[in-house]
């Protein structure tokens, strides 16, 4: 499977569950990512405190703006 398929309801114009989905876990796995280069680093907790909830807040934008276009 070809990232370009992986991506393609990313930039839909009709905004689908899937697509909502499929947002969301892209941004989890890059937080995941980054909280492993992180502790690579050996950065401050902190720093992976911001992350988790930097997802969550893009998460929840996305959820949002999701949302206000289905309606």
């Amino acid at each position: 499977m070809g990232l370009w398929f992986f991506l393609s309801e990313w930039f839909s114009d009709i905004p689908t569950h899937g697509a909502l989905f499929k947002r969301s876990m892209i941004n989890a796995a890059w937080a995941m990512g980054l909280i492993l280069v992180l502790m690579f680093l050996k950065a401050p907790a902190d720093c992976a405190f911001l992350v988790v909830v930097a997802t969550f807040a893009a998460n929840g934008v996305m959820f949002v703006i999701f949302q206000k276009q289905r309606d």
